[in-house]
């Protein structure tokens, strides 16, 4: 029965087919009508059944165009892609399937604009529709209804701050009315202090409600303590004293802290006082020459432990007074012990004039290469020891047990003794000089070779400074002005005097065909990752002749070697301030003009808001490069261009990042940052209250069509309580504290 059901829906459905089609008589026919698929997804099978391959998978509301139906009705034939023979191919879908209308619930639904049916008033809701381009579908929704457009209020009876008053407004579009109670605010008078605040009780004030009398009572912070440091250990000059501070006023002790004696510098410190002690350890030899970067870090806290274990100080890596006084010994000039050469190391000694403290130094030869280093040192050496006729392998650039055999075949043919897993400076040595004589002194175009058929120029350019560790690239190219074709394959990096015959690191960088007469350049880009020393380094480049492979190389180029810190982030020196005991200085400021108080015990400021401006380290300032960072207002900025300018730095002007500049402080301290609108950065520090010297000085020149005016005394705090404005902020506010009080307030205009 169901399949006779099923049959005669197909039949219905291709008679469906066949009178839409006698509709459309005087339309051009291109086939049946489509059908669609009615599920998120179906199979169409190669044959009528379930059992047999699936062709391909259909997505739910993809149309498909019928070609044959089974006899029993309950498949349907479709043209499908047959990707692996090509053309196309009769695929079954069971009929149940597919339906003669688009499936709206399989739709992704691409809505038109919405249509307003009823616009929204503010009595009624609006109407508004919209439809699926793809299935028709509408989508309905009301407008909310729109808010009253209230009138002025008007009052019915007036109010006071204690009686209810009663007013009403009507809505200008529909008129509707609206009414509510209301008070009026009340009219206070001045505060009045009623109890003083003391370091260890809150105060209170009041103000009085001229019309109805309420009363309004506010508390107020204690005062700060008056502190003074009392010791109970005193500091030497080799370790830290202890004491606290106590109120000169009520007798409250904060906890006991350490503090060191004048002159003491620790880690984390920055700054020329760093950079001193960094210099003396160079000089010692204790600490690398790129250390002495003014941040006194891990490593520099590591080399003064070994220089105090060697004195038999205590090793704890502060610089005491007694530290940095042993540190500055008067040495005279090195005397050589033992001579160093290119396979044992030396020793050297000086003395100091004041003391007779001796300082040894080794003076190492080093270690060049070792088993299972990789890079362009070892590929060079792979390639070399060929050419001298021992096969290390492949150039892979990995120091293993070939290149150790071939540098011990080449030991033995020479009288040499090497040492298993280790290249030293005197092996390659030993090795370059028998490749350079392989090399006719005429080949060289310092020594004839201008006029010959290979003639190299090389240029070399450092890409940047050096990082942290030493490490720094360089830019090479090479042209050949020769009259024949070359290849070349060796750069080679020297250091000292520029012999090429007895220096120690070859790169290998090979492949590259040089035409003739400047007909092409090549270039590239190498790193120098070992640790130079003092002195220059050189370069010169080897080509071999296309013609009889004749082997040239080109002129030497040097540069000096000079290692700085690498890529860095700055960030705003920290400052450690009690804002309860302020230090005697300047401090930007924020407060409320009405929290400036007289009491019983004097004039203070209540509620205020202590900051510092940011100031950066100036030898970080000094070092700054594009790619390093600086940390502005809590917020990291890349540095992608450094320019100087008269009284500082201009950091990425014209560059789509963050531009501003850094300016010198006057004592040339340090450098605060100014952005487009001139103003400096600061960091809050604290919140406090302030006592006001007797004789305290407010100057207001918050007003540029104004002159500034000046008060002193018990007039400081009329003044500031009946200012016109009550913008006290950091930007143009400073207060300077003397003895913890206030002696003198600066306002000043800021756009």
């Amino acid at each position: 029965m169901n399949k006779w059901i099923k049959l005669c829906a197909m039949i219905a459905l291709v008679l469906a087919i066949v009178l839409s089609v006698t509709a459309l008589a005087d339309v051009p026919y291109n086939g049946p009508l489509p059908l669609y698929v009615n599920r998120e997804k179906i199979k169409v099978y190669r044959e009528q059944n379930t059992k047999s391959k699936t062709i391909v998978k259909i997505k739910g509301a993809q149309a498909v165009t019928p070609e044959l139906v089974s006899d029993d009705g309950q498949w349907i034939g479709i043209l499908v892609e047959d990707t692996k023979h090509g053309g196309q191919m009769i695929g079954w879908v069971q009929a149940e399937l597919l339906v003669d209308y688009f499936p709206q619930s399989l739709c992704d639904h691409h809505w038109s604009d919405w249509t307003v049916e009823k616009e929204a008033t503010c009595t009624e809701k609006g109407y508004r529709w919209r439809t699926c381009v793809i299935c028709g579908i509408r989508d309905e929704k009301d407008i909310k209804k729109k808010d009253h457009d209230w009138g002025k209020w008007k009052v019915q009876k007036e109010a006071t701050c204690y009686t209810k008053g009663k007013r009403t407004h009507t809505c200008k579009n529909c008129g509707y009315e609206e009414s509510e109670e209301y008070y009026e605010d009340h009219d206070f008078g001045s505060w009045e202090m009623t109890k003083e605040p003391t370091c260890s009780e809150q105060g209170e004030r009041q103000h009085t409600c001229k019309v109805c009398g309420t009363v309004k009572t506010q508390a107020l912070e204690t005062l700060p303590h008056d502190y003074e440091y009392q010791v109970t250990l005193e500091a030497t000059d080799h370790s830290a004293g202890v004491r606290a501070k106590v109120c000169r006023n009520c007798g409250a002790s904060t906890a006991e802290e350490s503090f060191d004696p004048e002159g003491t510098i620790r880690r984390g410190d920055r700054g020329e006082a760093v950079q001193t002690i960094q210099q003396l350890l160079v000089e010692q030899g204790y600490l690398n020459a790129g250390g002495a970067d003014g941040i006194f870090g891990g490593g520099t806290e590591k080399a003064l432990m070994k220089y105090q274990q060697d004195r038999s100080l205590n090793p704890d890596g502060v610089a005491w007074p007694q530290t940095i006084d042993d540190l500055q010994h008067d040495f005279g000039p090195w005397t050589t012990v033992q001579e160093m050469t290119r396979s044992q190391s030396g020793e050297r000694v000086r003395v100091c004039n004041g003391c007779g403290f001796e300082q040894h130094e080794v003076v190492n030869a080093g270690t060049v290469l070792e088993k299972g280093n990789r890079g362009e040192n070892v590929r060079a050496m792979q390639q070399i020891i060929k050419e001298v006729g021992y096969d290390a392998g492949g150039f892979d650039g990995i120091y293993g047990k070939k290149l150790d055999a071939a540098l011990a075949g080449f030991a033995a043919a020479n009288g040499m003794v090497v040492e298993e897993g280790k290249i030293r400076p005197s092996d390659v040595d030993a090795v370059v000089n028998a490749w350079f004589d392989t090399i006719p002194a005429e080949n060289w175009k310092g020594e004839g070779g201008l006029e010959s058929p290979v003639n190299l120029a090389l240029t070399v350019e450092p890409a940047g400074e050096p990082d942290d560790s030493g490490v720094r690239a360089y830019n090479w190219s090479l042209t050949n002005l020769g009259s024949e074709k070359a290849m070349f394959n060796t750069l080679l990096l020297t250091f000292g005097e520029p012999d090429f015959t007895k220096e120690d690191l070859v790169m290998v960088l090979d492949g590259f065909e040089l035409q003739t007469n400047a007909g092409n350049s090549v270039s590239g880009s190498f790193n120098v990752d070992v640790d130079w020393g003092e002195g220059d380094l050189n370069f010169a480049a080897m080509a071999v002749s296309e013609a009889d492979g004749s082997k040239w190389l080109s002129n030497t180029v040097s540069y000096e070697n000079v290692v700085n810190p690498g890529e860095k982030t700055i960030a705003p020196m920290t400052y450690d301030i009690d804002v309860n005991n302020l230090p005697d200085g300047i401090y930007p400021v924020s407060f409320d003009r009405g929290d400036v108080l007289n009491g019983a015990s004097g004039t203070f400021m209540n509620a205020v808001h202590i900051y510092t401006e940011d100031w950066y380290d100036i030898l970080d300032v000094h070092t700054l490069k594009a790619g390093d960072t600086v940390i502005v207002e809590g917020e990291p900025v890349p540095v992608l261009s450094v320019e100087k300018s008269e009284n500082g730095y201009s950091v990425n002007e014209g560059q789509d990042v963050r531009e501003f500049w850094f300016v010198s402080k006057d004592d040339n301290n340090g450098f605060c940052i100014q952005g487009l609108d001139d103003l400096t950065t600061y960091t809050e520090q604290g919140v406090t209250t302030l006592l006001l010297d007797a004789n305290v000085s407010f100057t207001d020149a918050w007003d540029i069509e104004k002159e500034p005016v000046t008060v002193t005394g018990d007039a400081v705090v009329e003044a500031m309580q009946s200012s016109e404005n009550d913008y006290f902020v950091p930007y143009n506010t400073t207060l300077r504290v003397e003895g913890g009080k206030v002696v003198e307030i600066h306002r000043v205009y800021v756009p």
